[in-house]
């Protein structure tokens, strides 16, 4: 008798122990192979597809190549930054900047190149052969230029992330009659002096010493090249005299928003400079990020 089945099953010749096929082999496995084979041909046929069409247009951010040049006269090669708009955000409200960079430190210059790209932040690199002659050839740069004032920073720095909308507050505090100003300081009796009326984490600078991060107007950078004469006393000393003499306004933050990167031992020490505060939010933190592929800001 024949078994029952369901209605949809019409060949009974398909099934593995049918009666009226008894000498048929059983066909599951084959019927398997077969519709494996198609499942692999389609899967081909559509990765062929896929990688034959166009690439997705979603890309990550475009990161500025940083190219190099001769610097002036010298044999050094300078990265050459493009110019990314008016000095109020590309020059953080300054005429100019400059970095210096120490040629015995390579990978400085290309970090803090990137650093620069990422803030969108326009500069001119310095080779900082010697201390002393080095920063003074900058403020006679300042001079023969004519800029109204100049943020120096050592190729080591690190920065607060929003640098920009930091240091516009910083603008529109700063006493006119500034001749030096100290954005980044490591000096541990800062934050002790008078605070002019108005002035919201601003002060008459006491002794900030560090130079990693500093600002010189036009007259200020006068002082500096008509007083200060090579001598075996360190530049931030022979500055700090001039203030001692009255000759130099200076003015700081109360917190720095600009500090030397900690070197390795400090970082394994957590040690820090005095006086040299940990930033909020640190730029260099989200170098890497940028780099591979996040956002900008």
């Amino acid at each position: 008798m024949k078994s029952e089945l369901p209605e949809s099953i019409h060949d009974e010749a398909l099934l593995p122990h049918s009666p009226t096929n008894d000498n048929a082999q059983p066909s599951h496995p084959y019927r398997s192979r077969l519709l494996l084979l198609l499942l692999l041909l389609l899967l081909a046929a559509g990765s062929v597809l896929i990688w034959s069409a166009d690439p997705p247009t979603k890309e990550a951010p475009a990161k500025e190549s940083v190219h190099l040049r001769p610097y002036k006269d010298t044999g050094h090669r300078m990265p050459v930054l493009p110019i990314y708009g008016p000095s109020v955000t590309a020059q953080l409200g300054f005429a100019h900047i400059y970095v210096l960079h120490d040629p015995s430190h390579p990978t400085r210059l290309l970090r803090m190149a990137h650093l620069l790209q990422l803030l969108q932040l326009t500069a001119e690199f310095v080779p900082a052969t010697d201390p002393f002659l080095s920063r003074m050839s900058i403020y006679r740069d300042i001079r023969q230029h004519s800029y109204a004032s100049a943020l120096i920073l050592d190729d080591s720095v690190d920065m607060e992330l929003n640098i920009r909308s930091l240091m516009r507050v910083a603008h529109e505090n700063l006493p006119g009659d500034w001749d030096m100003f100290f954005p980044g300081h490591c000096g541990a009796f800062e934050g002790t002096q008078d605070q002019p009326s108005g002035m919201a984490a601003l002060r008459m600078a006491n002794m900030p010493i560090c130079l990693h991060a500093h600002a010189v107007s036009l007259k200020g950078a006068h002082q500096i090249v008509k007083h200060v004469k090579p001598s075996q006393e360190i530049i931030e000393m022979a500055i700090m005299r001039l203030k001692e003499r009255g000759l130099l306004r200076m003015y700081s933050l109360d917190v720095p928003v600009f500090t030397p990167r900690p070197s390795t031992e400090e970082l394994r020490k957590q040690d820090r400079p005095a006086g040299n505060k940990r930033l909020e939010i640190s730029a260099l933190s989200h170098l890497s990020l940028w780099q591979n592929g996040g956002k900008r800001f």
